[in-house]
């Protein structure tokens, strides 16, 4: 059944939007009691033809990143439109300090993908963390121009195995990942900026997964698993795809345009799972 792109709909799956970043989220908009007296304006440049899975994109805003509480995150109400080289958004916030400004997009066909972030600016002059802004009485308005391409989520090829866990799945499961990269991420912001797909949707022992990638290569596959009521820190690697004859690197997967690789199989160890 197709999700409809309501404010429901976020709120479902949102949470995979930054899991990545240690955090189990829904996303709501917290008026609280104090105005909405700031405003973000936001252009977008778009680059290149949404793919035709494409459902809508918004516009978030992060006070903390990574996010901290379940009321942090602010979105637009609606999806931006698409149809266009370019489009300005206005968004209401509360004064205060924003620490990430993102570009979030979702499909017709699939949960959301952490790699659905279609654009997340970073600070040159903060070791390249996600830019912040800050809104006050004095100047309650911020202006930024987002650059948008889409060929960063047209996935045109896949990688195809089965993940095998050495056990069943721990009843405060929260979610369990498949994810590919470009590069190892190392920090936490490195997790979005290399992460070429993702998938949420397992669920048995063993799975048969098929992750939708951009051609490319893929130098780091690995499996996550986060449990119910995790902190910030609570994502753990439950193990990496590697060559038999180096297991302890993991293996470059290269793939052509419209490629499909299979057999890519990875061994999941739940003792990763313990903190």
């Amino acid at each position: 059944m197709k999700i409809k792109p309501k404010t429901t709909y976020i709120t479902r799956h949102v949470i995979l939007f930054f899991i990545v970043a240690m955090s189990s989220l829904t996303c709501n908009i917290d008026h609280g009691i104090a105005p909405l007296d700031g405003t973000l304006i936001a252009t977008v440049h778009f680059r290149g033809e949404p793919p035709a899975n494409t459902q809508g994109i918004y516009l978030t805003v992060a006070p903390i990143f990574p996010p901290h509480a379940i009321n942090e995150l602010h979105h637009s109400p609606n999806s931006l439109p698409i149809d266009q080289d370019s489009v300005t958004i206005e968004l209401n916030l509360p004064m205060g300090s924003y620490q990430a400004i993102s570009l979030w997009w979702y499909n017709t066909e699939t949960k959301s993908n952490l790699a659905d972030v279609l654009s997340l600016p970073l600070d040159p002059t903060n070791s390249l963390r996600p830019l912040g802004f800050e809104l006050t009485p004095s100047s309650p308005t911020y202006t930024i121009d987002l650059y948008a391409n889409w060929d960063k989520i047209n996935r045109d090829a896949a990688i195809e195995g089965t993940i095998y866990f050495n056990g069943p799945f721990p009843e405060n499961t929260l979610a369990t990942a498949i994810a590919a990269f470009q590069y190892e991420p190392k920090e936490d912001v490195q997790y979005l900026i290399y992460l070429k797909s993702m998938d949420f949707s397992i669920d048995s022992s063993p799975y048969k997964y098929r992750l939708p990638v951009r051609h490319g290569d893929v130098n780091y596959l690995a499996v996550y698993w986060l449990p119910e009521r995790a902190n910030l820190t609570d994502f753990r690697t439950l193990g990496v795809y590697n060559n038999s004859s180096l297991p302890n690197q993991p293996t470059r997967i290269r793939l052509n345009e419209n490629q499909i690789i299979s057999g890519i199989d990875i061994h999941a160890d739940w003792s990763k799972a313990e903190p």
